[in-house]
């Protein structure tokens, strides 16, 4: 989303007016796509193209092979260099009136990997996110992310960035799923892979389809149009959201600032004095050691020494659970923040701002559903640390007594702005302004993480999310790319009886798009929080994702990934199911008998039935009903308490199904 307001919290965007200018220098200037450390796709033609003068020539040479360029009378220009292997690093020069060359170019697999916001998760908020953090130094992994931007017409130009190459420096705000699924891959290969992570959270579908694809859908030909009209009429995007920010945003943000006493007096500084301040003990929350039930904003400050052994080094400060909102400072610069709920984070310490002796972390919390505070069991998971590639970090705890005071309670917060308009959910914006750029770029696929945001309309993702695959693959140009995506995970009020659930139907939506050409789906479920939309456990995901792609695109056609219902056949009082990767049995964590499972009769009406395995096989029956139909997992989280225990022996979750085309309770739902 753009901006979004609940109860009071404002989430600032602040408009940066950046120069134009040539990446190289000279007349010459290449794609916003283009510069060093990148990686391009191996056996494909290795494109480049740009903009220069009008009507001018000029020579690239890559790989030690030279060519001539010469622009159109718009000052584009494109060239081709043949397929390549994987390999380098090579180099490549440009020779106009300046010469400029860049270094450590990879020949490699370029994925592109879009999504909402599970998609968008940076690694620095995973699970074990230290850990993985000091081990993210991948010479054969880099990532381009494309800022984020919505746009009213396709463009042919991302906002500027540039390649980075794996590194526990850079590696802290990449996508945690992309990361894991691309060091899979390069670890199994040892192929270059080169990441393209395009995603904003909060997004539907429909905002990633382009125009021409979206008009042919007949939920929303009607609304594609006006708004592709209303767009020629000159209302962009950009004048919405600079319009929303002046006349809401900055306004609301102004006043909050205003308010607050801890605004006022500058809490987070160093200089500020604490002494009267009350004592928090942490772990602990407010309801437990202060006013129970307080809502609004409220300060907690930590006093440290820090040892000389971490003098000028990075640091790392990681805090769970951490209730809800934060904006957190060490020595009064503000190093992280998180809008949503309570949850770890873990933020980085430059060294610069590292004090020899004491040093301060001073936190500003906002809490409206959770008390305030520090939720975790365990003291050892607050803790300051040495970003440092070792097995045992130097590390300062951070439990014990900190100091806090009350900020602004919620009942004095200004008026809420009303009427906004949540622009990256409309028709096509995405795809115009983060997908379109990409098109002319040789790639080896798509990883798609996102359907959170159409649950609700769970039967219409069954024709708009095909429509997606099928317009990306046709607006690319080359073929049938293979498109990998993830199931949703569980998320959810765990049910103790059957239901019928939008979740459940959004999965079955995703299921159904495997009848489409070179795709594949990782099965999740397993690993899903029901108290949390984004589960942490970004290490399976991407994993799933890699070894699905190894099967479908890689040539490794004989792995077993989660399997998929195939058929069913009545026997008697019971129904014997088939499934596909089940070929070594099918097993349940522990031993246990299979969860999850219920059945139905003509009355539709569901119950929970006895299931127990017979080889590849399961067999499902409920005493004094004559069995009509079956469902396995069908809810939002299925947990083990009452289903998703089946797996097969390679590790992998049977993916939920039904086994009726009973009316779904999306239907209609537009």
């Amino acid at each position: 989303m753009i901006l979004k307001y609940t109860r009071g919290f404002a989430l600032l965007i602040t408009f940066v007016c950046v120069a134009s200018f040539s990446k190289g220098g000279g007349i010459v200037r290449l794609s916003n796509l283009f510069s060093e450390n990148m990686v391009l796709q191996r056996n494909k033609p290795i494109k480049f193209y740009g903009t220069a003068n009008k009507k001018t020539s000029f020579e690239i040479e890559f790989a030690g092979k030279k060519q001539k360029v010469n622009t159109n009378d718009n000052g584009k220009w494109e060239i081709s260099f043949v397929a390549m292997e994987a390999g380098g690093p090579y180099k490549l020069k440009v020779m106009s009136d300046s010469l400029f060359t860049w270094k450590n170019i990879l020949i490699g697999d370029v994925w592109v990997c879009s999504g909402q916001s599970n998609m968008e998760w940076v690694l620095r908020r995973t699970l074990n996110a230290p850990y993985e953090l000091r081990k993210a130094n991948h010479e054969g992994i880099r990532f381009f992310t494309v800022p984020k931007n919505a746009s009213s017409f396709p463009l042919e130009e991302t906002k500027n960035a540039t390649w980075k190459t794996c590194s526990t420096e850079n590696a802290w705000e990449f996508s945690a799923v992309a990361y894991f699924f691309a060091r899979s891959l390069n670890e199994r290969y040892q192929v270059p892979i080169g990441i393209i992570h395009t995603s904003w959270g909060g997004t539907p579908a429909e905002s990633w389809i382009s125009n021409a694809a979206l008009v042919t859908h007949p939920d929303f030909k009607v609304k594609a149009d006006s708004l592709l009209q209303t767009y020629k009429n000159g209302a962009t995007i950009d004048v919405i959201q600079k319009q929303m920010y002046m006349n809401s945003s900055f306004p609301y943000a102004k006043k909050l600032l205003e308010k607050d006493k801890g605004y006022i007096e500058k809490w987070n500084k160093n200089e500020y004095s604490d002494v009267n301040w009350k004592t928090f003990v942490v772990p602990g929350t407010l309801d437990e050691q202060g006013p129970v039930n307080y809502k609004g904003s409220i300060w907690l400050r930590k006093h440290i020494i820090i040892p000389p052994s971490m003098n000028g080094q990075d640091l790392t400060l990681i805090m769970e659970k951490l209730n809800e909102r934060d904006i957190t400072y060490f020595n009064g610069t503000e190093v992280g923040r998180v809008a949503g709920f309570g949850g770890k984070r873990v933020y980085r310490i430059p060294r610069e701002l590292v004090l020899k002796g004491e040093n301060v972390i001073a936190i500003r919390l906002e809490t409206f559903d959770r008390p305030a505070g520090f939720e975790a069991k365990d003291a050892a998971v607050i803790r300051l640390e040495q970003m440092v590639e070792s097995a045992s970090p130097t590390t300062i705890p951070l439990a014990g007594e900190w100091k806090y005071a009350m900020g602004l309670p919620a009942t004095a917060y200004p008026e809420q702005p009303k009427g906004l308009i949540n622009v990256a959910s409309l028709p096509s914006v995405l795809y115009n302004g983060m997908i379109a750029p990409l098109e002319k770029l040789p790639v080896k696929g798509f990883l798609w993480y996102q359907g959170e945001n159409n649950a609700g309309k769970a039967f219409q993702y069954k024709t708009l999310f095909p429509l997606l695959i099928n317009d990306w693959r046709k607006q690319f140009g080359q073929g049938d790319l293979p498109f990998i995506f993830t199931q949703l995970a569980g998320y959810g009020a765990i049910t103790t009886e059957p239901v019928d659930h939008f979740w459940a139907e959004l999965r079955e939506a995703q299921t159904e798009a495997l009848s489409l050409n070179k795709t594949g789906m990782a099965v999740t479920i397993d690993v899903g929080d029901p108290y949390d939309i984004h589960p942490l456990n970004k290490q399976v995901v991407g994993k799933r994702l890699a070894i699905q792609a190894m099967k479908t695109v890689y040539g490794e056609n004989k792995l077993n990934t989660s399997p998929l219902y195939q058929s069913m056949r009545l026997s008697g009082d019971s129904i014997r199911m088939k499934f596909s990767n089940s070929t070594k049995g099918l097993i349940t964590k522990n031993g246990t008998v299979p969860k999850g499972f219920a059945i139905a009769g003509a009355d539709k009406k569901f119950a929970w039935a006895n299931a127990k395995i017979d080889g590849d096989e399961i067999v499902v029956w409920l005493w004094k009903v004559k069995p009509a139909a079956v469902r396995y997992a069908w809810t939002g989280s299925p947990v083990e308490s009452n289903g998703a225990n089946v797996f097969n022996t390679e590790g992998f979750p049977l993916s939920p199904f039904r086994t009726d085309d009973w009316k779904s309770i999306t239907d209609g739902k537009k």
